[in-house]
């Protein structure tokens, strides 16, 4: 039987200690790898992320500018679409996927999430809010007023303005 040196048993080690920091050395930092995940920011619900355009782009939608609720410039803009009842259909359409589920099918406050509000959302029927001039009702789904989320981003300026139009015939 052979008798292991002192020498070797040494080098034997050194060589298992080198190869088990190789194996684990390069997983070290595995979980920053991809810094997009990592250090990814949040946002409440409903909440539009602020995306800054880089400096010296051209606008893909134009430039428009719609007044903020309550100016007396709001309330002077009236509807540039034609009311016809495709259009009508339409703003009923867009009216039932972004509002009816805080507003409610009849504009009253009463959707399926409303009762998770305080204070609940606005009467927006014919009796309530829904009187208000045309051009306050855009520059709110516009711009959001309240708890209500601003709909620029989702909706374009013709869908708002149907969606307006909608307004108009609730009861």
């Amino acid at each position: 039987m052979r008798s292991v040196r002192p020498c070797e048993r040494f080098r034997f080690a050194a060589c298992l200690a080198v190869a088990a920091l190789l194996a684990v050395f390069p997983m070290s930092g595995c979980e920053k790898l991809d810094r997009n995940m990592y250090d990814n920011p949040a946002f409440r619900p409903q909440e539009e992320p602020v995306r800054l355009p880089p400096a010296g782009s051209v606008p893909t939608k134009g430039l428009e500018h719609t007044p903020k609720p309550g100016t007396p410039e709001a309330a002077a803009l009236k509807n540039p679409e034609r009311v016809t009842e495709f259009s009508l259909l339409t703003g009923k359409e867009l009216y039932g996927i972004y509002c009816t589920p805080c507003h409610g099918e009849s504009g009253k406050g009463d959707g399926p999430v409303a009762r998770k509000f305080v204070p609940t959302p606005v009467d927006i029927s014919g009796t309530g809010f829904g009187m208000a001039p045309e051009g306050l009702l855009f520059a709110v789904v516009t711009h959001g007023l309240n708890g209500m989320p601003p709909f620029r981003s989702d909706l374009t300026a013709k869908e708002r303005w149907l969606v307006v139009a909608w307004l108009r015939t609730l009861k």
